[in-house]
């Protein structure tokens, strides 16, 4: 794939610093590093006649927007025939506010993406649109698998903000086991989760908090059990897959809640109850070790860089018909 061919394609961020948000990075900048695509940052101040005059691009692609900023220059770019392509995470539809960001957007655009196929599912029931499904990439180089389960149990939860709910609402039924864990809470707004932790009054669980970074994958290592929970909810119905294929590649085994949008790697995780997962990895060692390699496998197939910027250019290409 050469820079050249993609020369007048440009990637937007409605961020003033990108890597920071996890989206951003893993459906974004990689793949756009990948192909050699153009970043652009695109904020409320900056003009979107003035960028577009520039620019002369003749394909946008639009990730997820956090002002209406970008809804001008959609609007401008389709009346001079620019074709858009326009990325929706995590799109609840019960989420007004999202709604009057995201709709205008999707309705100029020439193609929309999906990371799942839930999320596809969801984003055509409510608006009758039919997104292509380019799932997020394995963001980090896979690692060996773990070594065995140490005492105390070493486990790791990682995510921001938005989903500390799903970690809180399991750990009094983790406490309730009666083993001794230590619990590595990597994450963002430290503090807010540290204050809601203590309202538990936790006896078996020694809290360890990390600040989430790009990086962040070299604290996962230090772990050998990754815990996953989603609720059964329409928020995280349409969320991605990346927190799961991250875990299974970097060699830890994996405990995530039993639902549907997620049901593709039952078989390489332990799929159900978080704290039944914690008893039965502690009976099934070997089993677990093997389900995790196998789960590896299965990333290297189907969610490499390589494999999904091979999806981002078939819909380029696909734009020029």
């Amino acid at each position: 794939m050469t820079k050249k061919k993609y020369e007048n394609i440009y990637w937007i961020f409605n961020h003033k610093n990108p890597a920071i948000i996890p989206s951003y990075f893993v459906s974004g900048i990689m793949p756009a590093n990948q192909l050699g695509i153009k970043k652009v940052i695109f904020l409320k101040e900056h003009d979107p006649e003035y960028f577009l005059n520039k620019l002369s691009p003749r394909l946008l692609i639009i990730s997820k927007v956090f002002d209406n900023s970008v809804q001008n220059l959609v609007k401008i770019a389709k009346k001079r025939n620019i074709k858009i392509i326009s990325i929706f995470d995590d799109w609840n539809f019960d989420n007004e506010k999202r709604n009057e960001l995201n709709l205008p957007i999707a309705l100029h655009s020439t193609a929309i993406v999906s990371k799942t196929k839930y999320s596809a599912i969801e984003i055509e029931k409510n608006i009758k649109l039919s997104p292509i499904v380019i799932p997020d990439p394995v963001r980090f180089k896979g690692a060996n698998i773990f070594k065995d389960i140490r005492n105390p149990l070493n486990l790791c939860w990682f995510g921001t903000h938005t989903n500390h709910d799903t970690i809180l609402g399991e750990l009094s039924n983790l406490d309730n086991i009666g083993l001794k864990i230590d619990l590595n809470i990597i994450t963002n707004f430290i503090e807010e989760i540290k204050e809601k932790i203590r309202l538990f009054k936790i006896k078996n669980i020694n809290f360890i908090y990390t600040t989430w970074t790009v990086d962040f994958y070299k604290h996962v290592l230090k772990s050998d059990i990754v815990l996953l929970p989603y609720p059964n909810d329409k928020e995280r119905l349409i969320k991605s897959s990346n927190r799961i294929i991250d875990s299974i590649n970097l060699g830890r085994f994996t405990i995530l809640s039993k639902v549907n949008q997620f049901e593709e790697f039952k078989d390489f995780v332990y799929f159900g109850n978080v704290s039944d997962g914690i008893k039965w990895v502690l009976k099934n060692i070997d089993k677990a070790k093997k389900m995790t390699h196998n789960g590896q496998q299965y990333i290297n197939k189907n969610y490499t860089l390589d494999k999904i910027c091979e999806l981002w250019s078939n819909l380029f290409n696909n734009l020029k018909n």
